[in-house]
């Protein structure tokens, strides 16, 4: 018999275990490539089976001999070792399927019981929406934390935190656990009391941000790299808020692991700077002056700003009675270029919201609100200096550090999502992880109707107008996706002047979240929302909606990836209800005019209304997303190299962070 135990379980890395390069990764990824050829999936749910029957003879204890067993059992699974896991490992799984159904009146699926199985022997699972994956974390999260250590369940924001805590408890206290949770608003004592909990809930912001202010409390006296080691070796820390990193869960697993990872989350306080914030007075007033073209060009592809001779002329004559700040021809250049930047690549509701005077980020993947982030070096009082608001004070940094490097501290990762496509290679490579898809339960029922393409925005939003219109006359529920809070706002203008009564779902009205989520699958209801903006939160569509067609999805843009397109879909058609998916897009749509030539653009507007220009424009647009994917994933590779190499040279220097 296979021993799951031994075959399923990896090691994790370690910050000391460099990304192996050259050669060597070569062999690694072809190690990988042999290793999906053995039949993961088919063993797990063969045992995912025999848990499912085995969970039935538990039904016939009464309470308090089903309490006893859930003693003997968690003590066998602390105790157990090598050869004899496998068994314990089966029963536990099985007696936490009768615990959910005791305690939520919900029995696992073998699907889910499947899926909880491969994130135990650390897979991240590919399951898709609307299969169960609160449940399915839950049996895994269990099971770590019957084996005395903590575990933490990362979600994507803190609604979904608090209600899954809450929805949860009662299962977890069954199986003699504690849970808690935390967010943005909680205190030091309360976070360092939800993290002494058996299972933990938390955005990973939150995790992060924690994890950095214990170490800024730390008094280092060595390199601060090393000391990261010996805090994670350490047992529990009386003084630190959290409790160790052992165990972790990772809920929308693809953006959290792969498209926000590189992203670092930075600890960062205010500092007095009062020559720099007269300066951005005035490099604002210095850019006005300059004229697209003749002073300066644009490279919309990369955001960047290119000066003319013109304008280096110009900017010298305009800032030769400033401040000795603008002697230096560079330091006068760069101030002028952030202002330029601001003015031309950001925009306000798309990158940027204005609320009560204060400029807060847009997270332009997820559509959410960043109200503790700024951008560095200038650029953000740039913004706020253009849009007439109070400048914030200028933050010096203390500390920093990426999801992708922090979620190597765990001893065990896993993870899931619906939408891994074309991840295989760069998990195994940053996280060694593989990615198991967990077959569904019920098949997807909803059709994807033929793509609209139309010459340019404007069109496209008429378009659009005109499809909810229709749509909206039978009482189809439409759920309509947009790139941006602009769009979002500037379609719900649209709708009001029509009399269709609609609800906005974006970055402005992001605490409303689940209440709109929850009407959105009602009859005749229309309902906007950016991106991924009520992502992890089930919309239930009525019976008599269903009768109607279920719920129809508009698509107004392609996104980078198509994963992000896939994720949108997901939110129809559950369970294998039925619904309707419909693209509508432009050639003027952000994604084709940066990735393609002008000639190509005239050439497909052209050919348009031909069979032959639209098949062109599509297989154009999927290899638009095809090379957009991989080259996200080389950065994201490239900068965890770029990290080492870094720590590396800090190491070798002594310098601290």
């Amino acid at each position: 018999m296979i021993n799951l135990s031994e075959a399923y379980r990896q090691v994790n890395l370690t910050e000391e275990e460099k990304p192996l390069g050259g050669f060597d990764a070569f062999i690694s990824e072809g190690a990988r490539r042999i290793s999906s050829l053995y039949p993961h999936r088919f063993i797990l749910l063969s045992e995912a089976k025999k848990i499912d029957k085995l969970s039935l003879t538990y039904s016939l204890l009464n309470d308090e001999q089903f309490a006893q067993k859930i003693l003997d059992i968690r003590q066998k699974v602390k105790l157990s070792t090598g050869k004899n896991r496998q068994k314990i490992v089966r029963h536990a799984f099985a007696i936490i399927c009768e615990a959910s159904f005791r305690s939520l009146n919900i029995r696992p699926y073998r699907v889910q019981i499947c899926g909880a199985l491969a994130m135990y022997y650390n897979f991240i699972i590919q399951m898709y929406t609307g299969e169960g994956k609160t449940i399915t974390a839950g049996l895994t999260a269990i099971l770590q934390a019957w084996q005395g250590k903590p575990c933490h369940v990362v979600t994507s924001n803190d609604y979904l935190a608090l209600r899954d805590t809450q929805t949860l408890e009662p299962f977890y206290t069954l199986c003699g656990l504690s849970v808690g949770f935390i967010d943005g608003e909680m205190k030091k004592e309360e976070r360092r009391f939800n993290y002494k909990k058996s299972i933990v809930y938390a955005t990973s912001n939150e995790i992060l941000a924690d994890f950095l202010r214990d170490q800024m409390e730390e008094n280092y006296r060595e390199n601060f790299n090393d000391l990261l080691l010996q805090k994670l070796k350490k047992e529990e820390d009386n003084n630190s808020v959290l409790q160790g990193l052992y165990n972790i869960i990772i809920d929308e697993a693809d953006t959290l692991l792969a498209d926000e990872a590189t992203t670092p989350l930075i600890i960062s306080l205010p500092k007095e700077n009062k020559p720099f914030m007269e300066a951005i007075v005035s490099m604002k007033n210095v850019a006005q002056r300059l004229v697209l073209k003749e002073h300066y060009n644009l490279n919309n592809k990369y955001n960047e700003v290119y000066l003319t001779s013109e304008g280096e002329m110009l900017i010298e004559t305009l800032t030769k009675e400033l401040s000795p700040l603008w002697t230096s021809k560079n330091r006068r250049e760069y101030l002028v270029k952030q202002a330029l930047i601001a003015r031309e690549f950001y925009l306000k509701g798309v990158h940027y919201v204005i609320v009560d005077e204060k400029l807060i980020i847009v997270d332009e993947k997820t559509g959410r609100l960043m109200p503790n982030r700024s951008w560095g070096n200038g650029l953000h009082q740039a913004v706020e200096s253009k849009e007439g608001i109070p400048l914030s004070k200028p933050t010096e940094t203390h500390i920093k550090m990426s999801f992708q490097r922090f979620f190597r501290f765990y001893k065990n990762v896993s993870g899931m999502s619906g939408t891994l496509q074309k991840l295989e290679s760069e998990f195994w490579y940053i996280y060694k992880l593989k990615i198991m898809k967990i077959p569904k339960r019920i098949a997807n029922n909803y059709r994807i109707l033929k793509e609209k393409i139309v010459e340019n925005k404007a069109k496209k939003w008429l378009v659009v107008v005109e499809e909810i219109g229709k749509i909206h006359k039978n009482k189809q529920p439409i759920l309509v996706g947009t790139r941006t809070v602009e769009d979002s706002e500037n379609l719900s203008k649209e709708l009001t002047l029509l009399s269709i009564s609609h609800q906005v779902l974006n970055a402005l009205y992001h605490q409303e979240e689940a209440g709109i989520i929850a009407q959105a699958g009602k009859v005749g209801m229309v309902t906007i929302a950016t991106n991924m903006a009520g992502r992890g939160t089930d919309i239930k569509v009525q019976e008599d909606a269903l009768a109607l067609g279920g719920l129809h999805i508009i698509a107004t843009e392609r996104h980078d990836s198509e994963r992000v397109d896939m994720q949108l879909f997901g939110r129809t058609a559950r369970q294998g209800q039925v619904g309707t998916v419909q693209r509508i897009v432009s050639l003027e749509d952000d994604l084709l005019v940066n990735k393609s030539s002008k000639w190509l653009l005239k050439y497909f507007n052209n050919y348009l209304s031909s069979f032959f220009g639209k098949h062109l424009i599509l297989f154009f647009y999927k290899r638009i997303q095809q090379k957009s994917d991989k080259r996200a994933s080389h950065i994201r590779k490239e900068i965890l190299n770029n990290d080492f190499s870094a720590m590396s040279m800090l190491s070798f220097s002594k310098n601290k962070y």
